[in-house]
């Protein structure tokens, strides 16, 4: 078995204890989500690392475990940071209607591979199977999209707040 089939064997076989595990830390779904795509980029990325000393899916489930408390300790910062924000906020800022149009209109320039994953797999409500299976690809390949996509359009709006 070659190495992309061993790890989405793993994946496919191991999604729901995965999903529950970072559901019980994070306390939401779109969170979860987050902490599984995060740990499943972080374990094909090390897959070469791994030493087989202990069975392929605990391993998985560490990553994810530290994955979903990283996405905690982030939601603290951002929290700290909006509530400095607020302290310090004056009339210059662009209101947050703006934001989210001009989020918007990113969103629909995006590739369409990433635009009907971010519509399909974020914005629609559905759960990770039943998005991939609408999309017709499997729930790694699906949080891959939503990263790629994710990575560009913080690029994007990052551009758009600069200008």
């Amino acid at each position: 078995m070659d190495r992309e089939s061993c790890f989405n064997e793993c994946i496919d076989r191991n999604l729901p204890m995965l999903r529950s595990v970072a559901y019980r830390i994070v306390g939401n779904c779109a969170d979860a989500d987050e902490a599984i795509q995060q740990a499943m980029l972080a374990a094909w990325r090390k897959f070469d690392t791994f030493r087989g000393c202990s069975r392929m899916s605990s391993w998985i489930y560490r990553i994810t475990v530290n994955e979903s408390y990283n996405i905690l300790r982030n939601r603290r910062r951002e929290a700290e940071k909006i509530a400095q924000y607020a302290e310090n906020a004056d009339a210059a800022e662009e209101p947050d209607e703006d934001r989210f149009r001009r989020l918007e209109l990113e969103i629909g320039k995006l590739p369409e591979l990433y635009r009907e994953a971010i519509q399909v797999g974020v914005l629609s409500g559905l759960d990770g199977a039943d998005a991939a299976d609408r999309l017709g690809c499997s729930a790694n390949t699906l949080y891959q999209r939503i990263f790629k996509a994710k990575t560009l359009l913080r690029k994007a709006m990052k551009e758009v707040c600069n200008e």
